[in-house]
């Protein structure tokens, strides 16, 4: 850090940039006791930055964010973090890419229940169930019998397809595709694939037209289409290692880049690009830019969505197959997880939405139907301590529990 330029000072400043958004507070938990718990997080140096937004009713109760963007390693001047703040939202932006896939369904530019293997060369076919189709839903709710590869990206100029191996797909006692649950991020490149078939267009450029613009955001998948301004001031995300924070995503060459962050080969050129070819190009299982404020309106989106409330899988315990990360997932629609009232990290309240856990960040963004409510944080880096599951749910870990106490009072629904 900076000389002259201290935590506290730090948290101070991002204090103010919240002050409006806490003015018009109406909530059963006091402002000040989450407040407290942020600026903890903070100042004990388990986060680098960190923040919370809650609306009901179509209104902001609650804004606030602390600690530092950019520069909590040093490695840049200090650039504090905010509300508006772009970073990469991790698998939160599984619900953009469900987004565009429902409405590219409804206008009729394809059927999420139909066969998408011709969609690849060769055919997307579990080898021990070769009859079985693959659709879109399955891949959507994680039902398509795949499991992640250890790499399941591929850089420019290369094919989706070049990604294919037996080790994509689920053991035979796991049951054919559309028959069983496990979370698989490589699921979203393939939808991604399909979605660039059937539009004719990239995925960033697909989502901005049919979900992005119309809602008024300003987010991109890899920096694409995100503002100059908006992408210099975004967050770098980090680990704690050898007593600093080191950055993990987004540092400053990203940060300072014009062109989307693609993975290619030296001399690729974006230009050039088929769509349909690589569905992984722009990361459409984490790889959306995006803030809190960006991230309440993407919750808000989704249970919004017919398409994207009725759940395709919900676990069964008589039925083995099911790989639910102990007690992580419990329902999925075709791109939101469900939290039933009586298995939610807030008790009592359902929640539709998403988490988020890659490099270092853990963020969330979830709508609760029975309040008319959304809520969505984030925190940009952990300590190694900071990633141990908590006790009261599988999806809370120790650095972002203190915000699910928070919104638990901010909303009245009780605390964790």
């Amino acid at each position: 850090m900076n000389a002259g330029v201290t935590r506290r000072g730090l948290l101070a400043g991002a204090s103010a940039l919240s002050a409006a958004g806490c003015a018009g507070f109406s909530a059963a938990g006091p402002p000040s006791a989450a407040l407290d718990r942020i600026r903890a997080l903070v100042e004990a140096g388990d986060v680098p930055a960190a923040g919370l937004v809650v609306r009901r009713e179509g209104r902001i109760v609650f804004s606030f964010a602390a600690g530092l963007a950019q520069g909590a390693g040093g490695e840049v001047a200090p650039v504090l973090f905010n509300a508006d703040t772009m970073m990469r939202i991790a698998s939160v932006s599984k619900m953009a890419v469900a987004l565009a896939a429902h409405r590219l369904s409804v206008a009729g530019g394809l059927d999420i229940d139909a066969d998408v293997s011709a969609a690849f060369d060769p055919p997307l076919r579990h080898p021990q169930f070769p009859d079985a189709p693959v659709t879109l839903r399955q891949l959507l709710s994680h039902t398509a019998g795949l499991q992640d590869p250890d790499v399941y990206w591929m850089a420019a100029p290369g094919r989706t397809e070049g990604l294919f191996t037996p080790a994509m797909w689920r053991p035979a006692e796991a049951g054919s595709p559309g028959s069983a649950f496990k979370y698989a991020n490589f699921g979203y490149g393939l939808a991604a694939h399909v979605l660039e078939r059937a539009a004719g267009m990239r995925l960033d450029l697909l989502v901005a037209q049919s979900v992005f613009r119309g809602a008024g955001l300003g987010c991109g998948f890899n920096w694409s289409g995100v503002p100059r301004a908006q992408r210099q001031a975004g967050a770098t995300l980090y680990a704690f290692e050898e007593d600093l924070w080191q950055p993990q995503a987004d540092g400053p060459a990203v940060l300072a880049g014009e062109s989307p962050a693609i993975l290619s080969e030296t001399g690729f050129d974006l230009a050039s690009y088929v769509p349909g070819t690589n569905g992984t190009l722009f990361s459409p299982q984490g790889g959306l830019r995006a803030s809190l404020q960006d991230m309440l309106t993407l919750a808000r989106l989704a249970a919004s969505e017919p398409g994207m409330t009725d759940p395709v899988w919900t676990h069964d315990p008589a039925r083995g197959a099911d790989d639910t990360d102990a007690g992580y997932f419990s329902t999925f629609t075709p791109g939101a997880q469900v939290h039933p009232a009586d298995d939610s990290p807030i008790p009592g309240l359902k929640l539709l939405g998403h988490h988020g856990e890659a490099y270092g960040l853990y963020s969330a963004a979830f709508h609760a139907p029975d309040l008319d409510a959304e809520f969505a944080f984030a925190v940009t880096g952990t300590k190694s301590g900071g990633a141990a599951r908590a006790e009261r749910h599988p999806v809370v870990v120790k650095a972002t529990e203190s915000l699910w106490e928070s919104v638990a009072e901010i909303l009245g629904a009780g605390a964790l």
